[in-house]
């Protein structure tokens, strides 16, 4: 325990550096009337599905068709089961985290491969929730924003909140180690992750970040009757929900699918074209 109170007392060392050296997006809006370089952060929210289904694809679609003649490069950097880290104990159902240590890991590797993007759009929640609690949440947020303003000063952040599921379609959550505090066992997977979603939205409005409300957008497509936004249990298919009436589970998976993918890649490009 005091070797992880040590190494999180060094990140946060270099947090409060990294912070001194950031004072906030300063810079002039980036004139994307030609397109840019996006990168995109985060975990399997933004790392499903193949091919022409991944979001990347989905997003410069929906780019191009938005800015005729613009032209749009999208890295995907997500990884699934990704957190921000550094890793805190032996967290279940989550893989690496996008910091090692305060000094390594896959964010130095990311920023070494791409040292110049227009702008850049982050998506962690899901995975941090199972870590660390959302207080411990929002000061990964502040580190990693700061990061990131240093590695590109020019750049558009945005940041994301996470995927809703439809009570309607969706089981009773359970987890072994609650971070969330307050969380009554059994209650909606949403309930335990607004906490996290909250601090999301005050963070980005703190440090004049933009906000890609990923769950109120989604929420508002199934309250217009588009509930089927994610992928069904082990990727099953959608034809077969009449022979699993009644079962949460077949319904349950977090994953966004085709339509879902859409719908937070719009969410996204809304965002990022509005005026500011």
């Amino acid at each position: 325990m005091t070797g992880q109170r040590t190494l999180f007392c060094m990140f946060l060392f270099l947090f409060m550096f990294t912070m001194s050296r950031a004072t906030g997006q300063a810079a002039p809006p980036k004139d994307l009337s030609r397109g840019g370089t996006i990168l995109l952060l985060g975990d399997s929210i933004l790392d499903c599905h193949e091919g022409d289904r991944r979001i990347e694809v989905v997003l410069r679609r929906l780019l191009e068709e938005k800015t005729p003649g613009a032209q749009w490069t999208i890295f995907n950097e997500a990884h699934g089961g990704e957190y921000i880290g550094p890793k805190e104990g032996t967290p279940i159902g989550v893989s690496t985290p996008l910091f090692t240590t305060v000094i390594m890991g896959r964010y130095f590797e990311i920023v070494h491969r791409h040292p110049q993007v227009d702008v850049v759009m982050v998506n962690y929640a899901a995975n941090d929730s199972k870590v660390y609690p959302p207080g411990a949440f929002r000061g990964r947020l502040e580190m990693l924003g700061g990061m990131l303003e240093k590695a590109y000063p020019a750049a558009i952040l945005i940041f994301s909140t996470s995927m809703y599921l439809d009570p309607a379609h969706s089981a009773p959550y359970h987890i072994e180690n609650p971070q969330a505090p307050g969380f009554k066992d059994g209650s909606s997977r949403n309930d335990y992750l607004e906490p996290y979603n909250q601090e999301i939205r005050q963070f980005t409005a703190g440090r004049g970040y933009r906000l890609a409300d990923t769950l109120r957008r989604l929420v508002a497509e199934t309250q217009r009757g588009n509930w089927d936004l994610r992928v069904r249990a082990d990727e099953g298919d959608p034809n077969d929900d009449s022979n699993h009436q009644g079962d949460m589970r077949w319904f349950d998976n977090i994953h966004p699918n085709d339509k879902g993918t859409e719908t937070i890649a719009r969410g996204l490009m809304d965002v990022l074209l509005s005026p500011r």
